[in-house]
């Protein structure tokens, strides 16, 4: 007999041989699937020959709200309900986070069946030290969010993960370098678990070249060495150097190209701060 509940599977984010045998038997056993593109999840139930198939219940970004009410009462009813995404746990830059909430908060049960993520895959393989990370998923687009994000992370002494589309990664290296500067070690991993899968490998200036005369298909993520403890150096510290150096004479570009140069700050980052302190 089946529990009744929400079950999390994550799959796979490239190779359909990495579905797991307990994702497997969930898919085929479940009363409802839940997924954001009812043609997506079905080839990989076709894969897994999942016959008959359960009813696709479409719950994506525009959707997850309003099937909250119908989800919860299909559990109530004694329905075990599974909710998968295109790729990887669902959740994790991917709807799921309102369901469970929802569903924790009606009191009912949970469960997650663990599996591929594109984030973890890519940092296990990048290099770069896994011992303490943050997830960023996607960064603003653009404006102050995206500004003040990438302040954040410039500053943080943990390897950041970050997603982006093809289109767009371009120009976050560039941002990243301007505000963690040309140095920091970084990773692009790129159609993970695909055939063609890809690690490129270098700082940020040389992923910037590297970028400006190759395309990239596929999903990207992004992995960023934390700071050094050079460049941990606090707001406070960094806007005390400049006006330390504007006491002396010199001009704010000036102050700001010795301030970078001295804490290993990015230029930009320094002259951001400045910023925010004057307009404050």
């Amino acid at each position: 007999m089946k529990n009744p509940g929400l079950v999390l599977v994550s799959t796979p984010i490239g190779n359909l041989d990495d579905i797991s045998l307990r994702a497997t038997k969930e898919l085929k056993t479940a009363d409802a699937i839940c997924c954001e593109d009812t043609r997506r999840t079905g080839k990989l139930l076709a894969h897994l020959q999942c016959e008959p198939r359960p009813p696709l219940i479409v719950v994506n970004e525009h959707t997850e709200k309003e099937q909250c009410a119908s989800i919860i009462s299909k559990i109530n009813n004694g329905k075990r309900i599974v909710m998968v995404t295109d790729a990887g746990m669902p959740a994790i830059s991917d709807p799921g986070e309102f369901m469970v909430r929802q569903v924790a908060d009606a009191g009912l049960p949970i469960e997650v069946i663990p599996g591929p993520s594109a984030g973890i895959t890519a940092l296990v393989g990048s290099g770069i030290s896994s011992r303490r990370y943050l997830f960023e998923g996607f960064l603003p687009r653009k404006g102050a969010g995206r500004s003040n994000r990438l302040l954040e992370i410039s500053n943080s002494p943990h390897t950041i993960i970050i997603y982006e589309s093809p289109r767009r990664v371009h120009k976050t290296l560039k941002d990243l370098s301007q505000y963690l500067g040309d140095s920091r070690r970084a990773a692009i991993a790129r159609e993970l678990t695909k055939l063609h899968e890809e690690y490129i490998r270098g700082t940020l200036g040389e992923l910037v070249q590297a970028l400006s005369v190759k395309d990239l298909r596929g999903e990207i993520v992004i992995i960023l060495e934390g700071a050094s403890n050079q460049q941990e150096k606090t707001s406070e510290e960094i806007l005390s150097a400049l006006n330390e150096g504007k006491k002396q004479g010199m001009t704010t570009r000036d102050a700001v190209r010795e301030v970078a140069t001295i804490t290993g700050v990015s230029k930009r980052k320094v002259y951001e701060l400045y910023l925010s302190s004057v307009r404050n």
